[in-house]
């Protein structure tokens, strides 16, 4: 894990070339941006994909901290950061460029991802529950119970026990025996490349030696795109 963020802080230089190779152990899917009911796979991850498998090797993991990381660098390098078209902002994205690329041909395929969302339908697409809501949701799963979120459903927290046949339970009796999330199978699309996806980087030597160190030992799993996309991946440094 390579946790000194002073490399972030030094004046951006491309002085180093390293080949960063990827093979792909599983389907990749790759969505650039948050789609509508499909999700449309790229035949090759986007430079923040990439940015994000280096950093995931690199083990920088701060979603609270990373706001202020990136105004902070935005101070000292003068540039406003970019962000993908799901809300992502790389730290590495001031040093590390990737130029190019060889990308290997890809087979297209369709399968139904178990998306999870938020929201008043987790009672009916939540497959995880506490175990005190068992006779309440089998009486709901028979017929004999309704569950909704409307006025007249009752919201006395004895309705998860003492209940009848042909009660109306609101969702509040339940939220907080759920995850509250429920599961919807969505078509996606998935590639599987038939070869490596190499690129040539260009970024400080620091930066390069501090990349190969991590991705030989990387701090956390490496994937592109969707997180079951998993990757394998190699650096040689050139340069």
């Amino acid at each position: 894990m390579i946790q000194d963020l002073h490399l972030l802080e030094a004046k951006p230089e491309f002085s180093s070339v390293g080949i960063l190779t990827i093979d792909a152990l599983a389907p990749l899917s790759m969505v650039v941006k948050m789609p509508g009911k499909y999700y449309r796979s790229q035949p090759a991850p986007s430079d923040d994909m990439l940015y994000g498998m280096l950093e995931n090797a690199l083990g920088w993991h701060f979603s609270e901290a990373r706001g202020a990381l990136l105004k902070r660098m935005q101070k000292i390098h003068g540039a406003a950061p970019r962000f993908s078209g799901v809300g992502f902002g790389s730290l590495l994205q001031h040093h590390v460029r990737f130029t190019t690329p060889h990308l290997p041909a890809v087979i297209h395929f369709e399968d139904l991802w178990a998306q999870h969302l938020n929201g008043p339908s987790f009672v009916g697409g939540s497959r995880t529950y506490d175990a005190r809501a068992i006779p309440l949701m089998d009486a709901i799963a028979g017929g004999k119970v309704t569950v909704n979120d409307r006025a007249e459903a009752s919201k006395d927290p004895k309705m998860l026990t003492d209940f009848q046949d042909g009660d109306t339970v609101h969702l509040n009796v339940l939220s907080s025996l759920f995850p509250q999330y429920y599961i919807s199978p969505t078509r996606r699309e998935y590639v599987l490349p038939l070869g490596p996806y190499m690129y040539r980087v260009e970024t400080s030597l620091a930066m390069a030696q501090a990349l190969e160190q991590a991705i030989l030992a990387p701090a956390a799993p490496l994937y592109l795109g969707s997180n079951d996309g998993w990757v394998d991946a190699e650096w040689r440094t050139m340069e």
